[in-house]
């Protein structure tokens, strides 16, 4: 039976344990775009704790509309950055994801689909492990995806055709890069909120992105009304739906889950295949050294 240190492989390639490191913005990005050294460290501190994967920060796809700070990877020059953070992870053991993000903006560039691939060539050039595209943050896929973001008053097209540019993308990464790259999906386990993407649409979603080449689902909730309660664990019933019906990929979940013990619990239960942290890893860098010693024992450190 796994549990929250045994090693995984994914399309042949190991992570050492099952801690996952969420794509949260560290506060250290210039609006530049650059990947400075302070950032660098700041990964860099993570893997040396003993992360098993870490899904970097948003990384724009084209330049924002207006000056935010953010991590670049639309032009070449952004590379010499982007391999000192990839070579910082893989020095300790860490293998290293990007999340490629298309900020949301007025219209939908023509060009939306080719900018993802070319993110993701990028991404290669610097050795990084994999690439995401997310459906469950603020960019312009989870725009034309969600029903909550669209502007044509719930009229427009079923999710089932939303979802093409998605899986489009998915699949010319899938075509190119093969072997070579993760390719991963963000998304939500359902928007709880009124008019929002159903469990149901996310289990569809899931289905139809492994389909379309996705290797690993990164499934969170984002979206909730204030009336929702929230503790510890209490998305994992929703992840384990998507894992259900999509148990060819490899499913991270998240929701509190910073007890060492729930944490582990997730992936002997079988909710998930990897636990993802945001909160805890932000205030405490040291936490996967902090669980192996609680959840193991001496002889097997």
């Amino acid at each position: 039976m796994a549990d929250l240190f045994t090693p995984i492989q994914v399309a042949g390639r190991q992570i050492a344990n099952r801690i996952v490191m969420a794509p949260a913005p560290s506060g250290l990005a210039g609006t530049d775009g650059f990947c400075h050294g302070a950032l660098t460290s700041f990964y860099e501190r993570r893997a040396q704790a003993g992360v098993g994967l870490i899904i970097g920060e948003p990384m724009l796809i084209y330049a924002p509309p207006t000056p935010i700070p953010h991590l670049g990877i639309w032009h070449d020059c952004f590379l010499p950055g982007l391999r000192r953070l990839v070579a910082a992870a893989h020095a300790f053991g860490s293998r290293i994801a990007f999340l490629l993000e298309a900020p949301a903006i007025a219209q939908i560039p023509t060009t939306l689909v080719d900018d993802y691939v070319q993110a993701a060539w990028r991404a290669l050039a610097t050795g990084a492990d994999g690439v995401f595209i997310s459906i469950a943050d603020d960019g312009m896929l989870t725009r034309l995806v969600s029903p909550s973001r669209a502007t044509d008053n719930g009229i427009g097209p079923v999710v089932n055709e939303r979802i093409l540019p998605v899986l489009t993308v998915l699949e010319q990464m899938r075509h190119l890069f093969g072997r070579r790259l993760w390719i991963g999906l963000r998304m939500p386990a359902a928007e709880l909120i009124p008019n929002g993407l159903s469990h149901q649409d996310a289990r569809l979603i899931a289905r139809r992105a492994v389909a379309a080449g996705a290797q690993l689902l990164d499934v969170t909730l984002t979206r909730y009304t204030a009336d929702v309660a929230r503790f510890p664990g209490w998305t994992l019933p929703l992840v384990a739906g998507i894992r259900r019906i999509a148990n060819e990929a490899v499913v991270i979940g998240s929701g509190q889950l910073s007890d060492p013990w729930l944490a582990d619990a997730a992936v002997q239960d079988g909710s998930v295949d990897l636990v993802m942290l945001c909160t805890a890893l932000r205030c405490m860098p040291e936490w996967p050294k902090l669980a192996k010693r609680l959840l193991l024992p001496v002889s097997v450190r």
